[in-house]
Parts: structure tokens; C-alpha cells; sequence
């Protein structure tokens, strides 16, 4: 009895003991299980999205210049054409200048009057431009100095009548006639051929003014002649010497014609 009780009490403590570990393994599978982080390198997805990035982009790059390179290239050629020609023209238009330039002042500076003339009257038979206009006022002076004062008047009344000329070359020859003429002829015809270049306000102007004045005083016009000096004075481009000379006239008038 007593070995029957014995042997009981092995197999419930055996019993137990499979109890106790059942117990064990099924709180132990009952825990949540550790999280596992995968294993990634940044850098190289980076790497993979910048490859890919650059890959999309030469992709719309190819798509646009099939569709418009040819377009584009025509562009820059036009572009490039446009900029080669237009200093080709100005590099000739600047060469063209001075040996005009160069041939006007050769002209000028022969040795004789009589080559002077011949050279300066080349000049204005040529396509010259401007020089070609003062060619011919400089081809009067050459006549007057040789004595056919007719000649050079006639020459000077032609350039100062002619509207196609340049207004500044046209009004310096107006002025060299009126000073030729300012002597003998009547105020109302020097009058009539200095209006216009007072009028136009150029660089002439108050050199008319003064011819006319002139003209004035030896009609008897002296308020008139006073009024042209007067505003001599006040144009801000009368150097100091011109102010000096109108000043000088503006008081020997004043002893003839008294101010009113």
C-alpha cells in the first residue's frame, strides 16, 4: 500500500511538472514578436532616384529638340548671318567715311588755288554726301579769292536757295552770301535771307542775327538791331568772345541812336 501511494505520488508530481512547462511555452509563444527592420542604404536610393530623375529629364530633352531643333537652328543661324552682316556694313560704311574723309581733306590742302579748285570740284561732282555740299561752298570762297566775285555770288545763291541740301550746310551758305552782301545790299533783302536760318535755331542763327543787324543799323534801324543783339546776348551758346564783340556794337549804337 504504502509503494502504491508512492508510486501516485511520483505520477502527479510528474503531471505537474508537464503542467507547469505547458504553461511556460504558452506564455512564452503568447509574447509579440521583436520587430525586424529591413536593412536599406539610403545613399543608394538616393543614388537610383537622381539616376532616374536624370533619365526622365534627357527623355523630355530628346522629345523637345525632335520637335523643335530644327526650328532652333535655324534661329541661331539667322541670329549669327544677322550680327556677321551688320558688321560687314558697318566696318564698310566706316571705311567709306574716311576716305571720303581723306579725299575732302586732300582737297583742301593742295598747293595751289588752281589745283584746289579742281580737286575740291571733283569732290562736289561726286558722290560724297555732305562733303560734297561743302565741297561747293568752299569752291566760292576759291572764286572769291581769285578775283570773280560774280562767279562765287552766283554759286552761293544757288546752295542757299536749294531745299534739297542739308539745312545746316544750306544755311551756312545763306550766311556767307548775306556777309558778302550785308555792305551793298538793301536790309529787306538781307532780311529775306537770314529769317530762315534765325528761324531754324541752329548753330548759324546767331551769327544771322548779327549780319542782320548790321544790315539794320545801316538802314537806320537801330531798336531793331539793338533787339537782335540783345538776344544774342541772352542765347547761352554766344561764347565769351561773340559776347564781348555784340557788347562792344551794342554801345557804339547806343552813341548814334540813343535808347528810347
Amino acid at each position: 500500500m504504502a509503494k502504491q501511494v508512492q508510486k501516485n505520488k511520483k505520477t502527479t508530481q510528474k503531471a505537474s511538472n508537464s503542467v507547469k512547462k505547458v504553461d511556460v511555452k504558452t506564455q512564452s509563444s503568447a509574447r509579440p514578436p521583436k520587430e525586424i527592420k529591413p536593412m536599406v542604404d539610403d545613399a543608394a536610393v538616393d543614388a537610383f532616384i537622381m539616376e532616374v530623375d536624370d533619365e526622365v529629364k534627357n527623355d523630355n530633352f530628346k522629345a523637345f529638340f525632335n520637335k523643335y531643333g530644327l526650328f532652333i537652328i535655324l534661329f541661331v543661324a539667322i541670329v549669327l548671318s544677322a550680327t556677321v552682316s551688320f558688321e560687314t556694313i558697318k566696318n564698310w560704311r566706316n571705311n567709306q567715311f574716311k576716305a571720303k574723309t581723306d579725299t575732302y581733306l586732300a582737297a583742301n590742302s593742295a598747293s595751289t588755288p588752281e589745283q584746289t579748285l579742281a580737286a575740291l570740284e571733283k569732290v562736289a561732282a561726286g558722290n560724297y554726301g555732305i562733303y560734297s555740299e561743302l565741297a561747293r561752298i568752299q569752291i566760292a570762297d576759291v572764286l572769291f579769292d581769285e578775283g570773280k566775285n560774280e562767279d562765287a555770288l552766283n554759286m552761293l545763291e544757288s546752295l542757299a536757295s536749294n531745299d534739297e541740301l542739308n539745312p545746316r550746310v544750306r544755311n551756312l551758305a545763306a550766311v556767307k552770301l548775306a556777309a558778302r552782301k550785308v555792305d551793298t545790299a538793301p536790309f529787306s533783302e538781307i532780311e529775306a535771307l537770314l529769317t530762315p536760318v534765325i528761324a531754324s535755331d541752329d548753330a548759324w542763327a546767331p551769327i544771322a542775327k548779327e549780319y542782320l543787324a548790321l544790315s539794320a543799323i545801316q538802314d537806320g534801324q537801330g531798336e531793331k538791331a539793338r533787339e537782335l543783339y540783345q538776344e544774342i546776348l541772352q542765347d547761352s551758346r554766344t561764347s565769351d568772345e561773340f559776347r564781348t564783340r555784340i557788347q562792344d556794337m551794342m554801345s557804339a549804337i547806343s552813341d548814334i541812336t540813343p535808347e528810347r
